[in-house]
């Protein structure tokens, strides 16, 4: 590889869109330095930068039928739209949170994988047919991944571990070594150096990076060492608020005003889902009009007129009547509580704010007006630094991990990738043999399965298990029929130790483990 030019694809999989980043570098066997600026890339075949985080099912559940913009455009099809799974990463890692919040439970812990694991494997093979005419990634092609901090140092990075495998399956056996794993944090600081943002860090300051998802806000307290370039890590606080509380409110608000009856939306759960995707473009439009001071009459004019069709037959029509200080009035009580988390956040890592040099502001939800207007009030516009495209700063930022030594970064990866373990079976009645092979194993009717089930008594995702060590796991992933162990019914979602001689039945499909 030394001498030759590699193609890195960066990916950040995001709570509500995708975002992915192409860059080149040149690799002389020392070190990798880029000869191209991070450049936004389209994500598969859509024109934006960036894509929804959205996958439609098949209407048999066992493959996927659309991903992204294609399938926002089902959402008018009641049917369809009871198949759409959507912003599924807040539920990674929720069965280790204590009281996790309504959205972090939304989906089980697998389940949020196993869709994580839909929507890149469709992503990655589009790369493959549009960038490289259906021929495989040879090894001059690289993939980063960018993933929260916490994954890796909370609950003994059990969440890592399943995202890294989960991840790691998705791309063809020959690429599997050349696939990085970047944690936020580093993508923030590589990207802010590219923006030159740290040049005005003063090395006594503590500098408060406010990273706003659409799920979470994290805040990073650093000091900036200007002899050696490094950020100093002072400490981090995260809480589960992020832009999708908007998105939520604003679904409320679209409610009253198509004037459908609390208990029609109660009854019809995918019509609510149809609202808050709605409410998030309605949201990101009147955010970018704050944002740039574009001046029109009616911002939302482009989102023409608004119906739904529910479950029963009825249908609700209207036009979106929201205007920017409406938007602002309804949306007061999320920005006083983002303060509030704030003010928790210092509190926790105990911090002052007279204490704090620059505060530099990063991810889609500093987009909203009022967070944008209650930081700059709160610290003084000075200290503010408000990056261009500050939703796109991890992407580019995991884009740019391979400009030192290359061998070196692929040496600390490994410090935190778990060792695969291999030796377990599974023996089909029939006499058929599934090794265990991956830390996930997935077992179903769908082709996307590593255990294919040939049976109608078995959901398309059925159960699950799980390699740790050399331990197995059992978990029924809610299946119709569901899972036994030893002529036992195992309840959903909850963990069953397996061992050697245990009989094991995904509905009628009978396995015996060796």
């Amino acid at each position: 590889m030394a001498g030759e030019k590699i193609t890195l694809y960066a990916l950040d999989c995001g709570t509500v869109n995708w975002r992915l980043y192409r860059m080149e570098y040149h690799f002389d066997g020392e070190k990798a330095r880029h000869v191209t600026s991070p450049l936004s890339s389209p994500l598969a075949n859509f024109s934006d930068r960036r894509l929804p985080a959205v996958l439609l099912l098949t209407p048999d559940g066992t493959d996927l039928m659309a991903i992204g913009e294609t399938a926002l455009g089902y959402l008018e099809d009641v049917e369809a739209r009871k198949r759409i799974r959507d912003f599924f990463k807040p539920s990674i890692g929720s069965h280790l949170t204590e009281n996790p919040e309504p959205h972090q439970s939304r989906y089980s812990h697998f389940e949020a994988l196993l869709y994580t694991r839909l929507l890149l494997r469709s992503l990655i093979d589009q790369i493959r047919v549009e960038k490289y005419n259906s021929k495989p990634f040879d090894e001059r092609v690289h993939f980063s991944i960018a993933y929260p901090d916490r994954w890796r140092t909370e609950n003994e990075g059990k969440i890592f571990e399943d995202f890294y495998h989960v991840t790691e399956e998705c791309f063809p056996q020959n690429v599997s070594d050349r696939v990085h794993f970047v944690p936020e944090s580093e993508g923030v600081i590589l990207g802010l150096r590219d923006q030159e943002l740290l040049d005005s860090f003063h090395p006594q300051d503590i500098n408060l990076i406010i990273d706003v998802g659409g799920s979470t806000t994290t805040l990073y307290a650093r000091k900036y060492n200007p002899k050696t370039g490094a950020i100093v890590n002072i400490n981090r606080y995260e809480e589960p608020f992020g832009g999708g509380l908007y998105d939520a409110l604003l679904a409320q608000h679209l409610s009253k005003q198509l004037e459908i009856p609390a208990q029609s939306l109660s009854a019809d759960p995918s019509a609510f889902l149809v609202l808050r995707l709605y409410s998030q473009m309605v949201k990101e439009t009147l955010a970018q009009q704050a944002i740039r001071g574009e001046e029109t009459l009616d911002p939302l004019s482009g989102l023409g007129s608004f119906s739904l069709v529910m479950d029963d037959g009825q249908v609700f029509r209207g036009n979106i009547d929201l205007s920017l200080e409406d938007f602002s009035r309804l949306s007061q009580p999320l920005d006083n509580a983002f303060l509030e988390v704030i003010s928790r956040g210092l509190e926790s890592m105990k911090i002052e704010d007279d204490k704090i040099g620059k505060v530099i502001l990063l991810g889609g939800g500093v987009l909203i007006p009022g967070i944008l207007a209650d930081i700059r009030q709160r610290f003084g516009i000075q200290k503010v630094i408000f990056p261009e495209k500050p939703q796109e700063m991890v992407v580019r930022g995991i884009g740019l991990a391979f400009t030192n030594s290359l061998p070196e970064r692929e040496l600390e990866e490994k410090k935190y990738i778990p060792e695969r373990k291999s030796g377990w079976h599974l023996v089909h009645e029939n006499g058929s043999v599934v090794d265990i092979e991956n830390e996930i194993m997935i077992a179903g009717r769908s082709d996307q399965s590593d255990i294919k089930l040939e049976s109608t008594k078995c959901s398309r995702t059925h159960a699950l298990i799980r390699l740790e060590g050399n331990t197995l796991t059992l978990i029924d992933l809610r299946s119709k029929n569901g899972t036994f162990l030893n002529n036992q019914r195992i309840s959903a979602n909850t963990p069953e130790s397996l061992r050697a001689g245990d009989e094991i039945c995904f509905g009628d499909q009978k396995f015996l483990l060796e």
